[in-house]
Formats: structure tokens, C-alpha cells, sequence
């Protein structure tokens, strides 16, 4: 192939043609004879066309948001020499190259082989690929190339960072049959003390409180409140008209990380969780218990991009057709169009028990510009218009404001963890 420098040349050489005869001034052929003798030997050596092996290792296949990757790419010259090769491993461009560099260009013999190594890490989550690799081999010329380009792709799962809530005490409202740690405010299997009983036939002698006994001169035994599981359903609203900010700093990323930290503690607690993705396709992952379930939320969440027009409704339409009833209804959503609102309200009609996680908007665009009393000023009105629409929406849900440059756990603080029952 061609490179840009031989149109240049020829055409010069046909500019001093023309106006040599334009002008009947024959010495201007003179001056066309160099480009064509260069591109005539240049013609007369052939580039040969790069044939490589190409072997590509990563340390790892899954990382985390800001963790690096060593990356080692081998290649292997399996063709004759090649005097000027450039070599170009492209990277998305949602990776930052930490340290090392994925291009080179060099001189490699026939058999020769050669290691590049760089460290990539990534500023936003999500499912990337590594690869292709471009191979050019240029002439000494600069006038003729041979480019191969191997298709070797290496996939790379960046997850979303995980919020530390341990100490939050977020759990569904309502509990079911299966054994969790719940109280449920009945006797059952557990832990806690619930209170002291008349001592009966068939009692675990473990279970005999022997100082109350004593007290009382007769035989009691302990109660204990039952502990049991629930449902909860986490609902993030990552359409297009909720994306807020910069992507790596966007309401849409902050409700991923909450969504993803709300679904671990949950899980820890031996409760059943699913969630609902609102974006360009609805996509659901049904609720079940343990790790396998951690692993195919953030499988979920990994994929998720702003974007699509659905309507927020909808979520109502598949919480009563395909989720267990009177599941906790975990929405996170920054709230900004009526709809949402709306919605909160038909599913606390509906007997739902919510819990609304809203990463601020006001706070992530106001960490997008200065200082600056106009800023500032436009500021202080959203914040009052936002806290209104919050103060009227925890007349049917528990909501959290949170400002997505602050830990989720701080803003988790007000959320009442006492269980209601029907």
C-alpha cells in the first residue's frame, strides 16, 4: 500500500509537466525527473507483509474501578526480516495506560521475537476488550507499507467500586418463612431474648433459665424472638433523562455503586434480592439468595449504560407480574422528572415498602464548575427545590439524599430499620 507521500510526489511531478509545457520552458522537466526516478526505485523493492504470532496475557480478567492490569504481548516474527515495524495494541479509550507503553516500533529479524509490556486501569466500569493488534511494516522509502492487523481480543470485566455500608442497617420490611436474621417480632428460632415461659415437657434443658428458676422456685424457660428472611428488589433508573455529571462521576455510576453495596448487605443478611435495570431494554435479574446472586447482580451492573427512554412506570408492571408480592422496593434514582416521582407513589399505593437511594444531582453538578456567586446563588435554589420534593416523598418511603462524593454508609444512617408487618 501506498503511504500519503506518493500522491504528494507524483502529483508535484505532474504540476511541473503541465507548466513545462505551459511555458514551452523545458528545464522545468528537469525538475519533475527526481520524484519519479524516487518513486520508480522505490517501486522496485517490495515491502514484505508482516506474518506474526501473537500471544496476549493479561494478570487478570476482572478488576476494579482504578486497578491496574499488567498486560505482556509476545510477538514473533514468522516472515523475513522486517527493517521498520510499528506495532500498536489499541486500547478502549475508557483505560488509561498507568505505566509502559502499548506502541513501539523496531527493526525485527526473521525468528526474532519481542516482549511489550504496559499496565492499563480503567476509569469507569464495564465489559472491554483488548485488542486488536496493528501491525505496519514501512520501506525504507516511506513510500509503500504493509499493515496486518490480528484479530486477538482479550476480554477485561472492570466492576464497579464497592461501597463499605456494614454498619448500615438496611433490610426488607417484611419478612417470609425461610430462616434470615430478621427479627420478626415473633417466637421462633433465633437468638434474641424474647421472654421467660412455664417450663414444659419436651424443653431443651439448654433453654431453661436456671437463675430465674431459682428465683421463682419452678422451671422456666427462655423465649426467643424468631429471625427469618425477606425479599428485597433494587430498581436503578440509569435512562438517559437521569444522567447527570461526567460518566465517571455521573448519578448514573453512583447508583450502580449504591445498588451494588445495597444488594451485598442485603445478601449478607441471608435475604433474597433482585434488581431491575431501567435503561434502553428493561432487564431484571429475579431474586434468589448468596454469592451466586452477588456475582449475577454485578454481572448486571457491570453492563449497565445511560441511556433509553422507557417509561419509569413500567417498573410497576414487572415488580406484579414476575417479583414475590410485598417485597422491600430498594429505588435508586436521582429523581429528576415527575415520572419517578409518580411512580413512587402508585407502588406505595400498591402496599410496596420503599426505600428511596437518590444520588443528588444538585451536588454532582455543582462539583462540576468554581467558585462563583451566580453558581453559587443557582446552587442554593435546586438545593431548596430538591429538599421540597424529597420532604414530600417520605410521606410514602424512606428517602436518602446522598451526595455521591460523600460514603453511602454516612447518608445511610437515617434509614429506620424496624420491620413492619401486616
Amino acid at each position: 500500500m501506498r503511504t500519503a507521500l506518493a500522491p504528494w510526489l507524483a502529483g508535484a511531478s505532474g504540476v511541473f509537466i503541465v507548466f513545462a509545457l505551459l511555458l514551452l520552458d523545458w528545464r522545468l522537466v528537469l525538475l519533475a525527473l527526481p520524484p519519479i526516478v524516487y518513486l520508480a526505485i522505490a517501486g522496485m523493492r517490495p515491502v514484505p507483509a508482516p506474518v506474526l504470532d501473537v500471544v496476549r496475557e493479561v494478570s487478570r480478567d476482572r478488576a476494579g474501578v482504578g486497578q491496574e492490569v499488567r498486560v505482556t504481548l509476545r510477538v514473533a516474527n514468522r516472515g523475513p526480516r522486517l527493517d521498520l515495524l510499528e506495532l500498536y495494541d489499541e486500547i478502549p479509550r475508557e483505560l488509561d495506560v498507568a505505566a509502559g507503553r502499548p506502541h513501539v516500533a523496531l527493526a525485527l529479524e526473521a525468528g526474532e521475537e519481542v516482549t511489550l509490556k504496559y499496565t492499563v486501569s480503567a476509569r469507569v466500569k464495564g465489559v472491554y476488550a483488548l485488542g486488536p493488534l496493528v501491525a505496519r511494516n514501512s520501506g525504507a522509502s516511506g513510500l509503500e507499507y504493509e499493515e496486518l492487523v490480528v484479530p486477538i481480543r482479550t476480554p477485561l470485566s472492570v466492576a464497579p467500586p464497592l461501597e463499605d455500608i456494614r454498619r448500615a442497617k438496611v433490610q426488607p420490611r417484611r419478612t417470609r418463612m425461610w430462616m434470615g436474621q430478621i427479627p420478626s417480632r415473633r417466637i421462633g428460632p433465633g437468638t434474641d431474648f424474647w421472654g421467660l415461659r412455664e417450663y414444659a415437657p419436651g424443653d431443651e434443658t439448654r433453654r431453661i433459665n436456671w437463675k430465674a428458676s431459682a428465683r421463682f422456685d419452678r422451671l422456666l424457660t427462655n423465649e426467643v424472638e424468631g429471625e427469618r428472611s425477606g425479599d428485597a428488589v433494587i430498581v436503578l433508573d440509569a435512562r438517559t433523562e437521569s444522567l447527570v455529571g461526567p460518566l465517571p462521576r455521573s448519578t448514573t455510576e453512583a447508583g450502580v455503586r449504591a445498588a451494588l453495596a445495597l444488594a451485598s448487605k442485603i445478601l449478607e443478611g441471608r435475604n433474597r434480592v433482585g434488581l431491575i435495570v431501567q435503561r434502553e431494554v428493561l432487564d431484571w435479574v429475579y431474586p434468589a439468595f448468596g454469592r451466586k446472586q452477588l456475582f449475577r447482580i454485578l454481572d448486571a451492573l457491570i453492563r449497565v449504560r445511560p441511556g433509553g427512554e422507557w417509561p419509569f412506570d413500567h417498573v410497576v408492571w414487572v415488580l406484579e407480574r414476575f417479583f414475590p408480592r410485598n417485597c422491600q422496593v430498594i429505588i435508586v434514582s436521582p429523581l429528576l422528572d415527575r415520572e419517578a416521582v409518580e411512580t413512587v407513589e402508585d407502588l406505595a399505593a400498591r402496599g410496596f415498602a420503599i426505600t428511596i437511594v437518590s444520588p443528588s444531582p444538585v451536588e454532582v453538578e455543582r462539583a462540576m464548575y468554581a467558585d462563583d456567586p451566580t453558581i453559587g446563588l443557582a446552587y442554593r435554589v435546586l438545593r431548596m427545590e430538591r429538599e421540597n420534593a424529597v420532604s414530600a416523598l417520605r410521606r410514602y418511603a424512606d428517602v436518602v439524599d446522598w451526595d455521591p462524593r460523600e460514603p453511602l454508609a454516612a447518608a445511610l444512617k437515617g434509614v429506620s430499620p424496624s420491620p413492619r408487618h401486616r
